[in-house]
């Protein structure tokens, strides 16, 4: 192949590059922890870039940094991608490890298949899979169904999390509900609100003892596009642990087209 050949192909390459879909997506988050002096502030931020290289497939990665009193700074990585299988088919998966710590995963694995039904294919029941690995004896395997309704300017979510956490194989549930009003490219509204219980066995204990405590997070966060390419981010939230804290968070960010 001629030099000119090679010039031209590594053009061509270039131009249909171009023609691809790409977003850089910024953003950081502020909790502040009830009892304070406990528990004091949790710091976060993350830098997100997805690729759309087909009409059928998105993948994205992702790069978080947190900063937690008296647990300490760690980091965490993410590779995932969502692929259109028939018109009827879409999946989920994502892969991500985090740094040494104690509130980070060693390592997690998500999977999920998407129905698309109906006359419109805005009907989606979902199930998925979940997969754990803390770094210290801590697993956990998770199944979730769920049903995805798009209407005119809306959109509705519900799933239930089938939670199975190792050693001790003890089972516990959690409930979301999602709801999101709005427009793509202009804006969007979302309040979120899970439910549930939170159950492991405590093997730091000298004699490891089941915990079980109940759950409740909300969450609310608009998405305003300032531009056809660009656009903020924010959002409020409120988790409480029953018998351990409680947590408010702000986040804010945005994200860039091209």
């Amino acid at each position: 192949m001629s030099v000119l050949s090679v010039i031209l192909t590594l053009l061509l390459l270039f131009e249909t590059a171009l023609a691809y879909n790409f977003r850089l997506e910024v953003g950081a988050g502020y909790e502040y922890l009830s009892p304070h002096r406990i528990y004091g502030d949790w710091k976060s931020g993350f830098l997100r870039f997805y690729h759309r290289p087909s009409n059928d497939l998105t993948y994205f990665l992702e790069a978080d940094a947190f900063s937690r009193k008296n647990l300490g700074e760690a980091a965490l990585g993410a590779f995932g991608l969502y692929k259109d299988w028939s018109p009827w088919l879409y999946t989920y998966s994502s892969l991500s490890a985090g740094s040494s710590s104690s509130y980070l995963p060693k390592f997690r694995l998500d999977h999920e298949f998407n129905l698309k039904l109906g006359p419109q294919k805005n009907i989606v029941p979902s199930v998925g899979f979940t997969y754990i690995k803390y770094h210290d004896v801590h697993k956990d395997y998770i199944m979730y169904p769920g049903i995805t309704y798009y209407g005119e300017g809306f959109v509705i979510t519900y799933k239930h999390f089938f939670n199975k956490s190792q050693p001790g194989s003890v089972s516990s549930s959690t409930d979301l509900i999602s709801l999101g009003i709005g427009q793509e490219g202009k804006s969007w509204t979302y309040l979120d609100m899970y439910y549930g219980k939170q159950a492991y066995l405590a093997t730091y204990l000298t004699s490891p003892e089941e915990v079980r405590q109940k759950s409740l997070y909300i969450s609310l966060k608009h998405i305003l596009w300032i531009r056809k390419d660009f656009a903020l981010f924010g959002g409020v939230s409120y988790f409480k642990l029953k018998d351990g804290y409680e947590k408010y968070g702000f986040q804010a960010g945005f994200f860039k087209d091209f």
